[in-house]
């Protein structure tokens, strides 16, 4: 499995700007699994925002859709919003 950390951009569905991220994306090869190839976990720049369907592209230029789900916890007293995200699809250049 390979992991892929940087800050990358997050748009919605017709490829309209939402907002900038930092990421932390798990890969797995074809073999290691059935289900979905990658998912992660993603940290908004501007605070909260919608669930749902989204594109996301790296820092290495590699777009693929996927899906959002909000993951609130708390951390020496503060409250912090990340998003557990699940490719729907391929990464690609």
């Amino acid at each position: 499995m390979q992991t892929l950390r940087g800050k990358g951009r997050i748009y919605d569905s017709s490829e309209k700007f939402i907002d900038e991220v930092t990421y932390e994306i798990h890969l797995k090869s074809a073999t290691e699994s059935a289900g979905p190839v990658w998912r992660g976990e993603i940290t908004p720049d501007k605070g909260i925002m919608l669930v749902g369907n989204y594109i996301i592209e790296l820092q290495n230029g590699c777009k693929g859709h996927c899906i959002t789900k909000m993951n609130t916890y708390s951390s020496f007293g503060l409250v912090i919003d990340s998003y557990n995200l699940e490719g729907t699809g391929p990464l690609t250049q």
